[in-house]
């Protein structure tokens, strides 16, 4: 192909005849002659953007509706701030423009979110919410929004305790701006969770101050080194035909992802269930593996996988469940369905009679966090009884209910060592800690009060 070659003064009147480009002289070229390309009138793509515990880049806002849950323990006049912003879908913005943000109050979009869901929803009251900034701005040359705009959301008295509220806010772009229609719009569901007054806690889980001693055998991996960890043994966590286990979790670190490729360490921090080495595993849920990143879930059932389609994000609480009908294999996060695989037969909780909260085999894959309001039940419960619960749960003598850990506070006359079952059932919680078989620490329930409980 024969090159053309122009000189700057023949340049620029072509440049002229063209109608301009926008990238000046880092132009695209097309065509056998390598000429200049117009620039396109076509309206430019917009994506709207969830900035609230995202990150810098944000997540793009999509129909799947973000939880917002208040406890009605909490203060009123509490207040979560949801931050929405734009960038480019391709490119840079032609010109300077404000995108405006709406609050939606339309009857039909809260019956459509009720078919899809499977609940009722009612319209989040005016005084449960502030606008502070309806505007989104975008530079010329800009690929993302150089201002955002924040929904305040209110712990207000107008909230029925209990009820389902729903706010969608819209993305509306201006002239020579498309959005996609999946896009466009974000649904917050909102509810006043259901409390007694009563007090609030959770257990901790890591180490207690000043317990920098080496463990009894002399190794120091530095990770979780002396974690605490909850044992129980029972007989009521096996053969079930139905069950869920159900709780709220925080944690504050994940392991690092360089310890995946350690064989001791593998990236794990285990939560839930029993695991001894060269023994089937009946139940375990746990962070990390080896082939897993630390901040995805993975449950194993019957020495069977599976990945939870989810990433957790540290110092942030979760309502997590596993629900298991007879027929099907269940697993939530804050109310949302992320695994479900087919299943038979019944299915054990614990191993030979034995369950752990924060710890396996492996004296260094113990949790880095805390749990609250943790429940085992020999029912499956639905995913709107697990929203409708996740802070607060108010008849500890619930039908099927085996197990109800409250996590607020020591049991009384346990000396510190014990956390009661609510249920009365006597599945009380004993303390442990990893790797102190040497007993130069006597480890002791650690409970903080000092903190707001709340589903994101």
């Amino acid at each position: 192909m024969k090159r053309i070659i122009k000189t700057i003064a023949g340049f620029l009147p072509a440049l002229a005849l063209l109608g301009g480009c926008a990238d000046g002289f880092g132009e695209k070229l097309l065509g056998p002659d390598r000429t200049v390309a117009p620039e396109s009138d076509a309206d430019q793509t917009v994506v709207f953007l969830n900035m609230t515990d995202a990150g810098q880049d944000g997540s793009p806002v999509t129909a799947e509706p973000v939880d917002v849950i208040f406890s009605s323990i909490q203060p009123i006049g509490q207040t979560r701030d949801i931050t929405m912003s734009a960038r480019m879908a391709d490119g840079r913005s032609r010109q300077d423009c404000n995108f405006t943000v709406r609050m939606l109050d339309d009857e039909t979009v809260l019956r459509e979110y009720e078919e899809e869901y499977g609940y009722e929803v009612e319209q989040l009251p005016s005084a449960a919410f502030i606008l502070l900034t309806d505007i989104i701005s975008m530079e010329s040359g800009g690929q993302a929004a150089v201002s955002q705009s924040v929904l305040r959301l209110i712990n207000s008295e107008s909230l029925s305790e209990g009820v389902d509220y729903l706010a969608v806010l819209e993305l509306c772009p201006e002239a020579g701006y498309m959005i996609d229609g999946t896009n466009s719009m974000l649904y917050l569901h909102v509810k006043r969770a259901g409390g007694s007054g009563g007090l609030v806690g959770a257990a901790d889980f890591r180490p207690m101050a000043g317990d920098n001693v080496l463990d009894a055998d002399g190794v120091d991996l530095g990770i979780n080194r002396n974690n605490l960890y909850y044992t129980l043994t029972t007989d009521d966590f096996t053969g079930l035909s139905a069950c869920t286990i159900e709780g709220l979790i925080y944690v504050d670190e994940f392991k690092a992802e360089s310890e995946r490729s350690n064989g001791t360490l593998a990236g794990i921090s285990s939560l839930w269930g029993y695991e001894a080495h060269g023994v089937k595993v009946d139940m375990l849920l746990r962070f990390g593996d080896a082939a897993l990143s630390p901040d995805r879930l993975q449950l194993i059932v019957s020495d069977e996988k599976y990945l939870i389609d989810y990433t957790f994000r540290p110092r942030q609480w979760y309502h997590i469940a596993m629900t298991y009908d007879g027929s099907n294999l269940r697993f939530y996060v804050n109310g949302r369905e992320r695994m479900s695989v087919g299943m038979t037969g019944t299915l054990n909780l614990s191993t030979g009679g034995s369950f752990h909260l924060g710890q396996t085999y492996n004296q260094w894959r113990g949790f880095n966090g805390m749990m609250s309001e943790v429940r085992v039940w020999n029912v499956a419960r639905s995913s709107k009884e697990l929203r409708d619960n996740m802070l607060w749960l108010e008849d500890a003598a619930s039908d099927g209910l085996l197990a109800y850990w409250k996590m607020n506070e020591a049991m009384t006359g346990s000396g510190n060592t014990r956390i009661a079952d609510e249920t009365g059932n006597g599945n009380d919680l004993i303390v442990a800690r990893q790797g102190a078989s040497g007993g130069t620490v006597t480890p002791v329930v650690v409970i903080n009060n000092d903190i707001d409980i709340n589903i994101r």
